[in-house]
C-alpha cells in the first residue's frame, strides 16, 4: 500500500507546484487530498489516510464505471502517490471513451513526464494545446498553461531549446507569473545563446520566489558567466551559498558588491541573510536600503513587512506584566 509519509520531502515551491498540478487534473475532491497528504506527512497510523482516500476512490469507480469524473479522481490519486502505471492506465480508459478529456490529457501527460516518457509526454500535451488554444477564454485558461509549461519542460529536456522558449512564453502570456515556467524560459535562453533575456526571465522568477530556490541562482550563475559580469556572477553565486543554508559564504561574496552594478541585489541578499540568521533589525536595515533605491521593490517590501509581523507577535519586555503600583 502506498503512503505519502514514504516521499521524499517537498520545498514549498514544489509543494505548490504539485497541489496546482493536482487541483487541475482533479476535477473534484482537491481539499480532500490535500488534507490527507498534510495529515499523512504528520502521523503514520498504519493504515495511511491517503490509502483510504484512494480505496474509496477505487470503491467509486467499482460502483460507476461508466463515470467518467470519478475514474479520473483516481487517476489523479494514483499519480499523486508516485503510482504511474495505475494512474496512465485510468487516464487511457477515460481517453478512449472521450479524447478530448481535459484533466485526463494533462494528467497522463504529467504521470508520463514524471517517468521519463517524453515523447508520449509531448504528444498529450500537444494534444491539448492544440484542442484548446484558440476558445474564447484560452487567454485565461489556467489548464491550457499548465499544458504550455509541461510541454515547454519536455522540449527542453529533448534538447530542443528554441522550441521550448516558444512554447513557454504562451504559457506566460496566460500567468505571466508562474516562476516556474519563468525559470524554465531563462535555463532555454541560455540554451539558445541569448543570456541577455535569460537574465531578465530568471530575475522575474527569483522575484517571485527569493528564498529556498537555488536553480534560478544557478541559472544566472551561467548567464552572467556568458555575458562576462563578473559581478553578476559572484551575486548569483553568492545567492546560491544562501540558499544553501552556507551564511558566512553568501555574506562574504555580498558584501563586497554593495557599491556597485549588483548594489540592489546584494542589498537584497544580505537582507536575506541577515533574517535568515535571526537579526531582525540588520535585515530591516538592509531591506531600508534597497526601498531607498528602488521603492518599487516587492522583495524587500514584502520582506520588511514580514519581519515587523514577526516582531510584534514577539514578547517584548516592554510589554511585560509589572507589579509596580500594585502594592
Amino acid at each position: 500500500m502506498f503512503r505519502v509519509s514514504s516521499l521524499a520531502p517537498m520545498d514549498d515551491r514544489q509543494l505548490n507546484r504539485w497541489i496546482k498540478r493536482l487541483a487541475l487534473i482533479l476535477v473534484v475532491g482537491i481539499p480532500l487530498f490535500i488534507g490527507f497528504y498534510w495529515m499523512d506527512r504528520q502521523v503514520d497510523p498504519g493504515l495511511s489516510m491517503a490509502d483510504r482516500a484512494i480505496a474509496a476512490a477505487e470503491a467509486n469507480v467499482r460502483a460507476n464505471p461508466d463515470d467518467l469524473s470519478a475514474r479520473n479522481n483516481l487517476a489523479a490519486a494514483y499519480v499523486s502517490a508516485k503510482r504511474y502505471p495505475e494512474g496512465i492506465a485510468q487516464f487511457s480508459q477515460i481517453l478512449a471513451t472521450d479524447a478530448s478529456y481535459r484533466a485526463a490529457l494533462i494528467g497522463r501527460g504529467i504521470a508520463y513526464l514524471d517517468t521519463k516518457q517524453l515523447d508520449l509526454a509531448g504528444a498529450d500535451f500537444q494534444a491539448f494545446v492544440d484542442k484548446n488554444s484558440s476558445g474564447e477564454f484560452a487567454k485565461t485558461d489556467p489548464q491550457l498553461e499548465q499544458a504550455y509549461y509541461e510541454l515547454g519542460v519536455v522540449q527542453l529536456q529533448k534538447g530542443d531549446a528554441a522550441d521550448a522558449a516558444a512554447t513557454l512564453q504562451e504559457a506566460l502570456s496566460i500567468d505571466a507569473g508562474d516562476a516556474d515556467a519563468l525559470f524554465s524560459l531563462g535555463e532555454a535562453l541560455n540554451k539558445t545563446g541569448d543570456p541577455t533575456m535569460a537574465v531578465s526571465a530568471l530575475k522575474l522568477a527569483v522575484a517571485f520566489v527569493p528564498t529556498g530556490w537555488c536553480d534560478p541562482y544557478q541559472e544566472l550563475a551561467v548567464s552572467y558567466t556568458a555575458l562576462k559580469q563578473a559581478d553578476g556572477v559572484a551575486w548569483a553565486n553568492g545567492m546560491v551559498a544562501f540558499c544553501g543554508g552556507r551564511l558566512t559564504d553568501a555574506a562574504a561574496a555580498l558584501k563586497p558588491l554593495t557599491g556597485g552594478s549588483m548594489k540592489t541585489d546584494a542589498l537584497l541578499g544580505l537582507g536575506f541573510v541577515a533574517a535568515q540568521e535571526g537579526d531582525n533589525a540588520g535585515a530591516a536595515g538592509y531591506f531600508n536600503r534597497v526601498l531607498a533605491i528602488d521603492p518599487s521593490n516587492q522583495s524587500a517590501s514584502i520582506a520588511l513587512s514580514s519581519i515587523g509581523a514577526m516582531s510584534s507577535a514577539a514578547p517584548s519586555a516592554a510589554a511585560s506584566p509589572t507589579t509596580e503600583g500594585s502594592n
